[in-house]
């Protein structure tokens, strides 16, 4: 009998399964401590005064395997940088995100749980005047932020409030032709070898989870999805706000949105209360 037929006439432990998948998302070590921990926020703190305990934050990160010593310089800085606050709770802290902290990941919540990109009702074309590069990418910066996506020197596409002020050319209406040239030039390089590879983690996660064995706690259940969330982020945050048509045929961003969805719906995301009272 071979191991993989083993496997299969034993499926794994609920703890196995677990210690498999955290392995599976953990496997190229990016984890970047201080993102993480605005992705257990942005999943599991969904009101505006929801706190998170250092008890819990504490067994999180350590399923995840990030060492006590680097959380503690990611939440110095992430107070530091004027994301989160603490405060003590007997013995331990407790930690909230800032006004600012909050904002920010209500702004990135709409994009990574979004099943899809709705298209908008309209689109607009700003054309800026002659100028220096110098100049052009100072506006280049501020429309990004809004929104838009940069077509050509002094050419932008989005569907913004023209807030940018009436120094542009703006011009509404649909978009009735995408050339290859600007699907092509959308993504950013290097952004599609970071979608095939997370694709892939997420099939085999997947795969992992379909093997049959107990069903995952609380815990287990959030750091997965906090894992899942914050591979997903960092990619997505990193390409234009646009819809998938905007991409170039077979772009693994689209087959991986579906994968982490699905993967989401499959691991409910626990209650904060209910995580904070499990015994760790």
């Amino acid at each position: 009998m071979t191991q993989r037929q083993a496997e299969d006439d034993h499926p794994p432990s609920s703890a196995e399964m677990f210690t498999r998948a955290v392995a599976l998302l953990t496997a190229q070590g990016d984890l970047r401590v201080w993102s993480v921990i605005i992705s257990v926020f942005g999943d599991l703190a969904l009101e505006r005064n929801d706190v998170i305990t250092g008890t819990l934050l504490t067994r999180l990160t350590t399923l995840m395997g990030l060492k006590p010593e680097a959380v503690r310089v990611a939440l110095f800085r992430l107070r530091k940088d004027g994301w989160i606050t603490s405060h003590k709770t007997g013995r331990s802290s407790a930690y909230r995100l800032t006004d600012m902290g909050f904002g920010e990941t209500q702004a990135a919540r709409a994009r990574i749980y979004a099943p899809s990109l709705p298209e908008p009702e309209s689109w607009q074309l700003l054309v800026s005047r002659p100028m220096v590069q110098a100049a052009r990418a100072q506006d280049e910066k501020t429309l990004q932020e809004q929104g838009f996506h940069v077509v050509g020197p002094g050419i932008y596409l989005g569907a913004g409030d023209l807030s940018a002020g009436d120094e542009f050319l703006a011009i509404d209406g649909q978009i009735t032709r995408l050339p290859d040239w600007l699907r092509v030039s959308v993504p950013p390089d290097g952004l599609e070898q970071g979608f095939a590879d997370l694709c892939t983690r997420l099939r085999d996660l997947g795969a992992l989870l379909d093997g049959g064995a107990p069903k995952l706690d609380a815990t287990e259940r959030a750091t997965l999805r906090v894992l899942i969330v914050h591979h997903w982020r960092r990619l997505l945050l990193r390409q234009p706000n646009l819809p998938d048509r905007f991409f170039p045929d077979g772009w693994p961003g689209v087959a991986c949105r579906g994968r982490v969805m699905a993967l989401l719906a499959r691991l409910e995301r626990p209650a904060l209360g209910e995580l904070q009272e499990t015994p760790g």
